[in-house]
């Protein structure tokens, strides 16, 4: 039994929740095996399979984000610059016609 892992080793290895292992033991991702009539022992190789190829891949594939999306992020996080550039090129319009005007 040396090559088996009770839940609580698994969840810790995964760093995932129960409900999470129960899905992938319902999708049949993960193999979980009965002893006593009660799911509590996983083989390891299954344990690493599932943590390089699902996980991982998982953790490494970015979100697609929409145009809107990025936009919207780059407006987030650059609003004070891009307001402060609209001031300050309003002020110098105003400034360079008021002095244009009176010359």
């Amino acid at each position: 039994m040396n090559n088996m892992l009770t839940l609580d080793e698994v969840k810790k290895f995964l760093e995932i929740e129960q409900q999470e292992i129960e899905k992938f033991i319902r999708g049949g991702t993960l193999h979980a095996y009965k002893i006593g009539g009660v799911y509590i022992r996983f083989r390891k190789e299954e344990v690493l399979s599932l943590k390089y190829d699902v996980l991982l891949k998982k953790k490494k594939a970015p979100d697609a984000a929409s145009l809107g999306q990025k936009s919207w992020d780059f407006w987030r996080f650059n609003n004070f610059y891009i307001i402060s550039t609209l001031v300050i090129v309003a002020l110098a319009y105003w400034f360079l016609r008021t002095n244009v005007a009176s010359s």
